[in-house]
């Protein structure tokens, strides 16, 4: 037996159990923004199986689409319409930092990594793109050797148990430990069943042929990827039914050096039975069997390749453990992926055409960018309008104060005489955190627009922006309390009916069917989006009204006011507010070629791109200007 690499599965319970019971509430935040967005899972070598792991799972989950990608695939694709999550065992591997760094770039949303060890290098990178999320849930229990053995085990437990976390599914149905797993979800009795087991079937035979069910695809493609990487045989994967199409004629020119792993999941059970019963006789097979929930199966599966693996290892007389690396290998570990470089000016002009859903090399929308950037910083502003959530504040710290580089910019700003009107969808709850963060010298300076704009009120005016209560038979708010794919939670004024939306909902989705509801109850209004909630404005209010108030209150001419917001696309609540040519985005933005832009560097989103304006921002007695150098650096 291969002592090595014996030595770390005889660690394994340990890995399980060190996993099974830590805290994951810091990815389960991360996973709820995956929910309803197709997702590229990203791994390298060893952490391409956890990324099929993850995929499959995110899949069988959400129904959202997710694949499995190299990082080579990611640098070599533009691909800007799905989230992106990196694996990573270190959070050293460089192409894996590349693939991190360049869909960044592209600000591929949700942008996130796990990464199974303490303050990695990518952790540093991740810090560089305000929007993303890098969760570093390190032990030493989880350390690996020439394979991944400790992290693939640790991560795809810890993935199971955020998803479970995130849809309120119980842990229980998580086994304790893996002895515990091997016997619930296998038709093995434990770890010496299956090495008995798989030298009966692979002894004698130089070629393995995995038949699998379509939920144990991680399974088949982590062996693969052992086989070839610890040089222990000949071994070829395919689903149970993609094996009946051509590859049948293997089977039979090498029936007598081939034997069958079949990975046989609990719902495909009669047609792994019907497809192992058609084989020749001379084709020795392992059939497995997997019962309990896919994701459970899922895990096992991963438990049972890696005792598979160890009676091959036994019989190539190859210890994977430390198989040994030659010169050349490590040479070709160490390559450079040779990231093509970009000037900054192209980079970001690109960026800014690609949120725009434009054609990057386009002159008519090139032209178009030139004039944005040439409007916006030629104008003098005699104020500024901000929307809060999201663009001051960071939803993912919805509930805290305002981050300090947000809090010394508007300080200077206020300082400078600045009229600054703040624009949101809710109501007294912002005020709270405004007067919490901003000096009290210039509150008086400062114009709250709540309930996006239907009531506003001076910072100094402490009182609440009461408004009346609902009117009509609540015929609608019955409706959204009891819809499936709402939350329950409905807020209501008469102004404004706010709502959630259902983990895996898609927000768009959701807020055309509150229109059809609307409809049923013959209620009038606006269906507006922000994060995950959706507001109804009964009473024609947008955050585009704070202008004209903030022109009345303070006296204020015709000139042009600087807007700044995140969700300029409709119906994005900052739509209207940011449909002029004055109007900044820090993500959404709308189709419009004239308004509403995002003209930050690059890979700039969110507070991260508030902070980008905002500093580039300056004020005198004659007004405002913003310089905008389409060269910036993120």
């Amino acid at each position: 037996m291969p002592p090595g690499y014996r030595k770390e599965l005889s660690g394994l319970d340990g890995v399980y159990r060190t996993a099974r019971g830590m805290d994951v509430s810091p990815l389960c935040s991360v996973v709820e923004r995956w929910l309803d967005r197709p997702m590229v899972m990203v791994g390298s070598g060893g952490s391409f199986s956890t990324a099929t792991f993850a995929a499959d799972l995110h899949e069988s989950v959400t129904g959202q689409l997710a694949r499995a990608a190299t990082p080579l695939e990611v640098i070599s694709k533009a691909n800007r319409d799905a989230g992106l999550v990196c694996f990573s065992a270190s959070g050293r591997n460089q192409d894996i930092i590349a693939a991190f760094r360049i869909a960044g770039t592209r600000e591929m949303d949700p942008l996130s990594a796990l990464v199974l060890a303490e303050h990695p290098p990518l952790e540093k990178l991740g810090a560089r793109f305000g929007y993303a999320d890098v969760v570093c849930m390190g032990h030493e229990l989880f350390k690996d050797g020439f394979l991944a053995v400790a992290s693939l085990v640790a991560s795809s437990i810890i993935l199971a148990r955020a998803f479970r976390a995130v849809f309120g599914r119980p842990e229980e149905d998580l086994p304790m430990s893996l002895i515990e797993l091997i016997r619930q979800a296998t038709s093995f009795a434990g770890p010496e069943d299956i090495r008995t087991e798989a030298d009966r079937v692979i002894q004698g035979r130089a070629y393995v042929s995995v038949l699998h069910s379509s939920e144990l695809v991680a399974t088949a493609v982590d062996l693969e990827s052992r086989f070839v990487e610890a040089a222990l045989g000949a071994l070829h994967i395919a689903d149970l039914r993609n094996f009946g199409h051509g590859r049948h004629f293997w089977m039979a020119r090498k029936a007598q050096e081939t034997c069958v792993l079949a990975l046989i999941s609990e719902k495909q059970a009669d047609l792994g039975a019907r497809t192992i019963s058609l084989l020749p006789d001379e084709v020795t097979t392992l059939p497995v069997h997997f019962r309990g929930p896919t994701d459970v199966q899922a895990v096992a599966g991963l438990v049972v390749g890696l005792f598979v693996t160890e009676s091959a290892a036994g019989f190539a007389d190859v210890d994977p453990g430390k198989p040994g690396v030659p010169t050349f290998g490590r040479r070709l570990y160490n390559l450079n992926p040779e990231l093509k470089q970009s000037r900054s000016a192209d980079l970001n002009r690109v960026a800014a055409l690609r949120r725009k859903g434009a054609r990057v090399d386009d002159p008519s929308w090139i032209a178009r960018y030139h004039d944005a950037l040439e409007t916006v910083n030629s104008s003098r502003y005699e104020a500024l309008v901000v929307d809060y959530d999201g663009t001051l504040c960071d939803p993912r710290r919805r509930a805290g104060p305002l981050s300090e580089g947000i809090v010394n910019e508007l300080t200077r700003l206020g300082d400078e005489g600045v009229v600054i009107g703040l624009a949101t969808g809710r109501g007294p709850s912002a005020a709270i955190g405004l007067r919490a963060s901003l000096p009290t010298r210039f509150h008086d300076q400062v114009l709250v627009g709540y309930y996006n704009g239907a009531v506003t009120r001076r910072l100094t005016d402490r009182e609440d922006p009461v408004v009346g209560s609902l009117r009509g038979d609540g015929s609608l708010v019955a409706l959204l309390e009891n819809d499936p794919m709402l939350s329950g939670t409905v807020r209501t004024n008469a102004v404004q009916i706010s709502t959630g939306v259902r983990r895996g909902t898609r927000l768009e989705a959701a807020a055309t069917h509150v229109r059809l509801l609307m409809r049923q109850s013959g209620v009038e209004g606006e269906v507006l989006t922000s994060g995950h909630s959706i507001d109804i404005c009964l009473a024609g209010q947008s955050k585009d009204d704070l202008v004209c108030a903030i022109r009345i209150s303070f006296g204020l001419g015709r000139g042009p006011v600087l807007r700044i917001g995140d969700r300029g696309r409709p119906p994005g609540n900052d739509w209207r507010l940011l449909d002029d040519p004055h109007g900044l985005s820090v993500d959404e933005v709308s189709g419009h070629p004239i308004h509403c832009w995002s003209l930050t560097p690059a890979g700039t989103k969110g507070v991260q791109a508030t902070s980008h304006y905002l500093r580039r921002l300056r004020w005198s007695g004659r007004g405002g200007r913003i310089r905008l150098n389409p060269a910036s650096r993120r």
